[in-house]
């Protein structure tokens, strides 16, 4: 090694090696998605969220946590994704969620643009989560019923004053299959029923399984769920058949099968006696259905704390 001395400080000649010191390795900084100047972050784009996903993955099990660009990722997909959920009538917290559950997915690094194909599952689960709240099913079955020929679940609570009642729904509350006359013993108390009849009815029913018990949240589903059935069937007979092998409202309600058979029997009636549903609609008050010990002590058999109720 051929060094020149100056009057200053020795300069090294070219094509010198300089001498190697050993330090310690640093990790290299994980760097901003943010790009300076800029209202967009850089992971807007799907390279940006490609090279953000690849250093939350690096991460490990706490990538997702401990990355400063995480938070920002999830704040812009709620606005990015905020009026699609409010098509689908969620809300954008629910947007979020869906997006964050395909951002997790490493697959999600070969695709040829990863915000497209987070884009299509967003849209997919809002639609699905739609569909299972008009259905009162869980989401996972309305995905596999998007396309088919179901029809929505009609509830009685969110008519219009003005909006009519089912035909069919109205004449089978009206007249059970089987049963004698209503507790005013008239007939035509069918004929002579009016939409706000059958509301109020509803109303009733609801009252009273709340005063025996019930939670008012499946109180309100589960009249829904045997008023759709009912509707569909049109007697109480073939309803109670269709209902007591349904598996959907046990999950839905958090009930167990002997206490949904039985509270289906008691809306429902049996052949001789109308069901609560038959009173209510025939204008029995919930005092009078109260002072009913058989029925009162039949709903608080079946008052039983149920686990909880579930949305899709």
């Amino acid at each position: 090694m051929t060094v020149i001395e100056t009057t200053d400080t020795p300069v090294r000649a070219v094509g010198a090696s300089a001498p190697r010191h050993h330090s310690p390795a640093r990790p290299a900084p994980i760097p901003s998605m943010r790009k300076p100047g800029g209202d967009r972050p850089g992971f807007a784009d799907p390279q940006g969220l490609r090279r953000l996903l690849v250093a939350v993955y690096r991460g490990g099990s706490d990538g997702w946590r401990s990355h400063p660009d995480v938070p920002a990722l999830l704040a812009y997909c709620q606005d990015k994704y905020a009026a699609l959920a409010r098509r689908n009538g969620q809300s954008p917290q629910d947007a979020v969620t869906a997006a964050f559950e395909v951002l997790a997915v490493p697959s999600i690094l070969d695709a040829d643009d990863p915000w497209a194909v987070v884009t299509t599952a967003v849209q997919r689960t809002l639609q699905a989560q739609d569909r299972a709240h008009r259905l009162l099913c869980s989401t996972d079955q309305a995905r596999r019923l998007m396309h088919s020929c179901h029809h929505d679940i009609a509830r009685f609570c969110d008519l219009d004053p003005d909006s009519s009642i089912p035909d069919t729904v109205e004449r089978a509350a009206s007249t059970p299959q089987d049963d004698p006359p209503g507790p005013t013993g008239s007939g035509t108390a069918g004929a002579e029923m009016t939409p706000l009849d059958v509301r109020v009815g509803l109303i009733t029913v609801r009252t009273v399984l709340t005063a025996t018990g019930w939670p008012p949240e499946v109180a309100r589903v589960g009249v829904d769920y045997v008023c759709e059935r009912l509707r569909i069937a049109g007697s109480q007979a073939t309803a109670f058949e269709y209902l007591r092998r349904e598996v959907t409202p046990l999950q839905l309600l958090g009930l167990d099968h002997r206490t949904w058979v039985r509270l289906c029997r008691v809306l429902l009636g049996e052949p001789g006696r109308p069901g609560l549903l038959a009173r209510a609609v025939l204008g029995e008050r919930p005092v009078d259905l109260l002072a009913d010990a058989g029925l009162v002590t039949a709903l608080s058999k079946q008052a039983a704390r149920p686990v909880g109720v579930g949305h899709g």
